[in-house]
């Protein structure tokens, strides 16, 4: 058995990486091609899925190639809303920003399947918060780019400064630091443990977009008959993702992955049951996902495998492993070599 490890972003993002390749005077071609990838076809086809890992290399290429750790913020400044596909014109259809945030955070899969986007609401502020899925490899680049583009997108239709609050993000401290304060006109703190945009409430729902109630239905249709075509508006799909999350935070249970969505156990375990799975199975197929990912990718020793996916010891895990694979974990390690 092969990992199943298919997290995906959507092709229109590298054109926007390959434009901005070019306004830094680096053809995109060639890096695109060392990363598996074809200008042309991303053209062709910018609805397409890009495998996660071909889009992470592809930010590392473009940051050496331009010898610029902020490039991620110079890619935004080449975005547009088509780059978000359907999800673009439906962020400018809303009724106000905070709408519009609120779509962003419930269709972000059409962008990228490999993290979580969530908000958090407090009296004066909205967070908007990105988490990598653990074990995904995700280029701080990416994040950085994404944030970049909420607030030029955002920026579009505020009439005054203030928006961003301040700016939280996971990755190390790069150096200088300083285009990101001037990017984002605010306090940017690094080595944080969290991604968070966080945004001036009261602009947000004050700030009126286009407020076209029949093109905000088309595009919400639009968006979520691609989605349904990933299969990523199931509840079997976003609670792995969402196992995912917690697990190798040792919070592997119904009770927490409920919370994720504001639900309660009961009312997520029917709405997976309607789906004619549960939750103790996801959780089952995400540890034997995870398990081939550390088995292959990595070189760690199989107990700290089976305490990175929740099992309480190795003996458990080697039994687990052995009746979903027909073969105990180092069987399976040492095949792959």
């Amino acid at each position: 058995m092969t990992t199943q490890y298919n997290y995906t972003t959507i092709a229109a993002w590298s054109l926007a990486i390959s434009k901005a390749l070019k306004a830094a005077g680096v053809e995109p071609e060639p890096l695109l091609a060392s990363v598996g990838l074809a200008l042309g076809q991303l053209t062709e086809s910018p609805e397409d899925r890009i495998p996660i890992e071909h889009m992470t290399r592809l930010w590392e290429v473009a940051e050496n190639a331009t010898n610029n750790p902020a490039f991620g913020l110079d890619v935004a400044k080449q975005v547009t809303p088509m780059h978000f596909r359907s999800l673009g014109l439906l962020f400018i259809s809303c009724n106000t920003l905070a709408q519009a945030f609120q779509k962003l955070a419930d269709y972000y899969t059409l962008v990228s399947d490999s993290g979580l986007i969530r908000l958090d609401r407090r009296p004066d502020q909205i967070g908007f918060i990105i988490e990598p899925l653990k074990g995904v490899e995700v280029s701080p680049l990416a994040i950085d780019a994404f944030f970049a583009t909420v607030l030029q997108l955002s920026n579009q239709f505020v009439a005054q400064s203030g928006l961003v609050v301040s700016v939280s993000l996971k990755r190390s401290k790069p150096k200088p630091s300083k285009p990101w304060a001037n990017f984002f006109n605010c306090p940017v703190q690094f080595e944080h443990e969290v991604n968070c945009l966080w945004l001036h409430r009261g602009l947000l729902e004050n700030t009126s977009i286009l407020g076209d109630p029949q093109s905000a239905a088309q595009n919400e249709a639009v968006v979520r008959n691609y989605l349904t075509a990933m299969n990523a508006l199931s509840w079997s799909e976003r609670v792995k993702r969402a196992i995912h999350s917690v697990l190798l935070s040792g919070e592997s249970n119904l009770s927490t992955v409920a919370s994720v969505f504001n639900l309660s156990d009961r009312t997520l375990s029917r709405y997976l049951k309607e789906e004619g799975t549960s939750f103790r199975q996801l959780l089952q197929e995400k540890q034997n996902e995870l398990a081939h990912y550390y088995l292959i990718k990595t070189a760690l020793p199989v107990n700290e495998i089976a305490h990175k996916l929740g099992f309480s010891d190795t003996s458990n895990f080697n039994r687990a492993f052995l009746r979903w694979n027909q073969c105990r974990p180092l069987e399976y390690r040492s095949r792959q070599q």
